[in-house]
């Protein structure tokens, strides 16, 4: 019963998102409980609390593109589409053009690269504006949003379906992605 309740839902979830979801699948194969256990990302990232949608679209989108060239990438753009983050702001997140993103998802979209890159000099600085900003509830949101992003390709790619590229769209037309 559990287990057909579970399918469902990432039936749900392939559906919504539009997204190949075979190695969920696999977890549940492999044990419910790695699928109850992997559900816990869902906690991680649904923290949102502090930052407003651009900050934390930029920093999904971000995370993602460190580890994903295309699926998982689309559902981070969908999640800022939900979240009602003007098309102009995810278009400029992808291509790396800080003019087009905005100020909040400019300051999170260096702080995450600097972050990621692990470029202390950079990201400190960053981690100050982000603190003066939106305080420790928003980097707390900003930081949870990083690492989410980047569980769910990782995972993709260790369960060995992760070789499927895809172009990224925004408000239904293809969008440059900053390689």
């Amino acid at each position: 019963m559990l287990k057909a309740i579970m399918k469902a839902a990432i039936d749900r979830f392939e559906k919504r998102y539009d997204y190949d979801a075979t190695y969920i699948r696999d977890l549940l194969e492999a044990s419910p409980r790695a699928l109850r256990a992997f559900q816990g990302v869902l906690t991680l990232a649904g923290f949102e609390e502090g930052a407003p949608p651009a900050a934390l679209a930029a920093a999904r989108i971000v995370a993602t593109m460190a580890e994903d060239c295309g699926p998982c990438l689309q559902i981070a753009v969908k999640l800022g589409e939900e979240a009602r983050v003007p098309a102009e702001t995810l278009r400029g997140i992808l291509a790396g053009d800080h003019d087009r993103m905005g100020p909040d998802a400019s300051l999170v979209h260096r702080f995450a690269n600097a972050s990621l890159a692990r470029d202390m000099a950079t990201t400190d600085p960053l981690r100050d504006a982000v603190l003066e900003r939106w305080g420790p509830k928003g980097l707390a949101a900003i930081a949870l949003a990083m690492a989410a992003a980047r569980v769910y390709p990782t995972i993709k790619y260790a369960m060995g379906h992760g070789r499927t590229c895809s172009r990224v769209r925004v408000g239904g037309e293809a969008a440059v992605v900053r390689a």
